[in-house]
C-alpha cells in the first residue's frame, strides 16, 4: 500500500452533533490538493469513540464515496466488545476499505494471548492483513514489540500505528519485524519516528496543515537542510494547539483554512468564547509565519 502522510481523518459535526457527511468531499479535496497520500479513519481524531456503530459505518461509507478510490483508506476498527469489532471488520471489507487498523480493546485489562487471539479473527474475518494501533494512554495496553512480531511472522499483520511516542518501542519493533509497515502516529515525534524505521505518518496536525506535514515528511526524505526549520514550524503549531482543547482547536484553524467541519461532539467542547479572539490571532500569526508553505 502506498506510504506516505495520512491524514487522521476528522468526522463531520453539525452545531447540534449530529453527522454532517456532506462536508467530506470538500474536505478531502482540501487535504488530496495538498499532498496527503492517503487517510486513516475513525481513529482518535475522528472521534470513533462517541459515535455509534452504526454512525461508524455511515462516516466510513462517506468517506469511501468521496475518495472513490483515489487515496488509499484505512479505517479504525476497535471497539471494547469483540462482536462489534468483528461487525465493523466485516462491514470495512464489504464496504471496499483498503485496510483496518485494530485498537486493542480498553477498560479491562488485557493479555498478550487474548490480544493475539483477537487479532487473528479479526484477520480472518477482514480477510487480509491488519494495522495494529497502539496508543497506550488510551487503551491502557501497550501492544509489546514481540506480539507484533510474532502477528507479522503469522502474516495476520501488515503494520504498526504507533501513537506512543516512544520511538525506542518503533525502533525495537523495526528490528524485531524489519518487513512490517510502520506509521508514526504523534506530530510531535514525526521527524523521530522516521529515525526509528517508520515507514509513514499518520497526523492529526494533517488534518489542519496536511502542506506543513507533507513538507516535513518529503524534507525527511531528501535529508533537505530545511528539515530543521520545518520541524520546528510543526512543533510550534503542536504547542500552540496544546494550548487549546485539541481537537477543537483543530477543527477552528481549519475553519479559518475554509473548511467548516463543525464543532467536536459532547462530551468534547469547542473553543470557549473567551479564548475564540486569542486563538484567531495567533492561528493569523501562524499562517503569516507559514507563508510559502501552506497552499
Amino acid at each position: 500500500m502506498t506510504l506516505g502522510v495520512y491524514a487522521a481523518a476528522l468526522t463531520p459535526f453539525t452545531p447540534d452533533g449530529d453527522l454532517a457527511l456532506e462536508v467530506v468531499p470538500g474536505y478531502l479535496g482540501f487535504l488530496l490538493e495538498r499532498g496527503i497520500s492517503g487517510l486513516l479513519v475513525l481513529g482518535t481524531n475522528g472521534e470513533f469513540a462517541s459515535l455509534t456503530s452504526e454512525e461508524r459505518r455511515s462516516v466510513l461509507e462517506g468517506y469511501l464515496d468521496a475518495n472513490a478510490g483515489r487515496v488509499p483508506v484505512i479505517v479504525n476498527v476497535g471497539a471494547t466488545a469483540v462482536p462489534d469489532v468483528l461487525a465493523l471488520t466485516r462491514h470495512a471489507r464489504l464496504a471496499g476499505a483498503d485496510a483496518i487498523a485494530l485498537l486493542p480493546p480498553y477498560y479491562y485489562p488485557l493479555s498478550d494471548a487474548g490480544f493475539e487471539s483477537l487479532v487473528d479473527t479479526v484477520a480472518d474475518a477482514f480477510g487480509s492483513s491488519v494495522y495494529l494501533y497502539n496508543i497506550p494512554r488510551y487503551t491502557g495496553y501497550a501492544i509489546p514489540a514481540t506480539v507484533v512480531a510474532r502477528c507479522v511472522g503469522r502474516g495476520t499483520v501488515r503494520g504498526l500505528k504507533d501513537s506512543s511516542q516512544d520511538t525506542e518501542y518503533l525502533a525495537a519493533v523495526h528490528a524485531l519485524a524489519p518487513s512490517a509497515e510502520l506509521f508514526v502516529g504523534s506530530d510531535t515525534t514525526l521527524v523521530e519516528g522516521l529515525e526509528a524505521g517508520a515507514n509513514g505518518a499518520v497526523s492529526g496536525l494533517a488534518n489542519t496543515y496536511p502542506d506543513l506535514v507533507v513538507a516535513v515528511y518529503r524534507a525527511f526524505g531528501r535529508r533537505s537542510p530545511d528539515l530543521s526549520h520545518l520541524r520546528e514550524r510543526l512543533l510550534k503549531v503542536r504547542r500552540m494547539f496544546a494550548g487549546y482543547p485539541y481537537l477543537a482547536a483543530t477543527r477552528e484553524a481549519l475553519r479559518l483554512r475554509g473548511i467548516d467541519i463543525g464543532p467536536p461532539r459532547p462530551p468534547l467542547i469547542h473553543v470557549p468564547p473567551t479564548d475564540g479572539p486569542r486563538l484567531a490571532e495567533s492561528l493569523s500569526d501562524l499562517h503569516s509565519e507559514l507563508e510559502g508553505i501552506l497552499v
